[in-house]
């Protein structure tokens, strides 16, 4: 059920600002108010919900300097992953990305939804090459927490664009595994949470430089 949640959050199936309802939830999973509640408040520790007392659980919203910050040390965590990386690559790996890159490019143009579900796919499998359990659930849990702002900004790219940039990305990432290149690895991730922060702050009209200006 957190899965299915988190999901729907970091799809935009559930936008910023939607209220999660514990009844309806337990309607819908079929199960009591208790373990619904267990996971709301799970999800709100993620950061991905946010309580307001007499309305209930909100799907949270990310001001810009927020999502700049948090891109920040996701950069930081990437650069880092190198020597964590397991080795050697899985077999198959490198044939996942590929697998990847043809989800995102199977999906229509306009459809966030589904560019949100590929998106969480080839992230969370990335991933899972990492050994170290605490920095693999570090860089997930602020992937989540920020990834729904590439949906937010997207309607406003272009799409093919971001496409081709994605799959180029993948590529990259896939040429690297074949080479067994953990050090590699992890600097062309961070440059492509560099490239995501890039396009969501143009996707929302803004400047890397306004959004650092202190308040």
């Amino acid at each position: 059920i957190y899965q299915k949640l988190r999901d729907r959050i970091c799809s935009v199936q559930y936008p910023p600002g939607s209220i999660l309802r514990e009844t309806e939830l337990a309607e819908e999973f079929n199960i009591s108010r208790t373990p619904i509640r267990h996971v709301l408040t799970t999800l709100e520790h993620d950061g991905l919900l946010v309580v307001k007392h007499g309305v209930g659980n909100i799907v949270s919203e990310i001001e810009p300097r927020e999502l700049v910050e948090i891109f920040t040390v996701r950069m930081i965590l990437w650069q880092s992953a190198g020597d964590f990386f397991v080795s050697p690559f899985p077999e198959g790996a490198a044939e996942q990305f590929t697998e990847y890159k043809a989800a995102f490019q199977s999906v229509e143009a306009g459809d966030v939804v589904g560019f949100g579900r590929a998106n969480n796919a080839y992230y969370t499998g990335l991933a899972e090459l990492i050994t170290n359990s605490t920095l693999r659930d570090t860089i997930l849990k602020l992937f989540f927490q920020t990834s729904r702002m590439w949906l937010v900004s997207l309607p406003a790219l272009d799409w093919e664009e971001v496409i081709v940039a994605v799959s180029d990305e993948l590529d990259e990432l896939n040429r690297l595994i074949r080479l067994e290149d953990p050090i590699g690895l992890g600097l062309a991730a961070r440059n492509h949470v560099f490239m995501a922060r890039r396009r969501i702050l143009e996707g929302l009209d803004m400047k890397l430089e306004e959004v650092r200006k202190p308040i």
